[in-house]
């Protein structure tokens, strides 16, 4: 596997060759590649009339994985729209977004519209960091199904404070995806604000290759979901040091048993942290939104809101975003509009915090 050293300084970001083929925080595929996969498993039709909800990253990924379920609890709720998840990987999910976006705003899809798509998106226009075929006002989000809290992970031999010490001293790496995806932002602001130097490897394939370079040792740490190493904090083989919200964690269980995360900011914030400085820029909104094309008929999109509304009503779908430790966080129509575009401002602000 090709791996690219990256560092997160503001001429390296804007630098075309660290934006080759990379992958994000799911599946990725390789340089260029616009690939359609088949998934993990099939959907059972219920009759209704097709309705695809196109996932720009790999089938076994967070976003598949909560697409599917979305799909699945959908189709037990009603039987005017049968949902199938379609995996179209390619560019961190720029290939998804751009098919999307210049599909006939009549074609009954839904996109994963997640929030660190928008993050390149802006950045991509604004700064110039990376090529972007599509505009993001194509896409008008129904409403959130996902909501993700960052950990930040380590091996057992290091701490909090040891990785603010080398980060310091002679900065650290972490292995990633897309270098201006949404975890690699909240953690190269905060390392940045505190005084120290992080590099990203990139070219892992999703963030089950971005964990096993951190297991491996070929990095200092690794930004996931909650749920993404849930497996080895168990085991003791890794341990989470940070979570980036306001909010401690709850969650954790370790061979000594269970653990609260501290936080970047507010009562629960890590004492390893500069106690001088604010990182709330470092927290930004994480996962992301179904869309249906701007223009859409409003039927469709009454439909899907209504829809959507019934599926976070059923334990099948709440029920399983609890157990796998996302966030059960709802917003709709314009409001989910106005959080997104927030939280875009956010990363804006986040990616200054890198030329500091």
């Amino acid at each position: 596997m090709k791996k690219r050293f990256l560092s997160l300084a503001l001429a390296t970001i804007m630098s075309a060759s660290m934006l080759v083929g990379c992958g994000g925080t799911e599946s990725a595929v390789s340089e260029g590649a616009d690939t359609i996969e088949a998934g993990a498993e099939e959907e059972v039709s219920n009759g209704g009339e097709t309705v695809k909800i196109i996932c720009g990253y790999g089938a076994g990924g967070t976003a598949d994985l909560v697409a599917r379920t979305y799909a699945k609890t959908a189709n037990g709720l009603q039987s005017d729209y049968n949902f199938v998840v379609e995996n179209m990987t390619g560019g961190d999910g720029f290939a998804a977004a751009t098919f999307f976006a210049d599909e006939d705003a009549n074609t009954k899809d839904l996109l994963v519209f997640g929030y660190g798509l928008c993050y390149r998106h802006d950045l991509g226009k604004q700064y110039g960091t990376e090529e972007v075929d599509f505009d993001r006002t194509a896409m008008k989000p129904i409403g959130t199904v996902d909501d993700r809290t960052w950990i930040l992970y380590t091996t057992p031999d290091q701490t909090l404070e040891s990785i603010l010490a080398k980060a310091k001293s002679e900065g650290i790496k972490m292995s990633g995806g897309n270098p201006l995806s949404d975890c690699h932002l909240e953690l190269g602001s905060l390392i940045a604000l505190e005084g120290g130097k992080l590099t990203v490897v990139s070219g892992y394939d999703g963030g089950a290759e971005q964990k096993q370079g951190l297991v491996n040792g070929e990095v200092d740490v690794f930004v996931g979901t909650t749920q993404a190493a849930k497996d080895e904090v168990e085991a003791g083989t890794l341990i989470p040091i940070l979570a980036f919200s306001d909010k401690a964690f709850e969650g954790f269980t370790t061979p000594d048993g269970a653990i609260t995360v501290p936080t970047i900011v507010g009562d629960a914030k890590a004492k390893e942290l500069d106690a001088s400085i604010d990182f709330s820029s470092c927290i930004l909104p994480a996962g992301g939104t179904l869309a249906v094309h701007a223009g859409a008929d409003e039927k469709f999109y009454n439909d899907m809101t209504d829809i959507m509304k019934k599926v976070w009503e059923s334990e099948d779908y709440y029920g399983w975003i609890e157990s796998v430790m996302l966030n059960n966080f709802q917003v709709y129509g314009d409001d989910a509009q106005k959080f997104m575009d927030d939280a875009c401002s956010k990363a804006i602000k986040a990616y200054g915090n890198l030329s500091k």
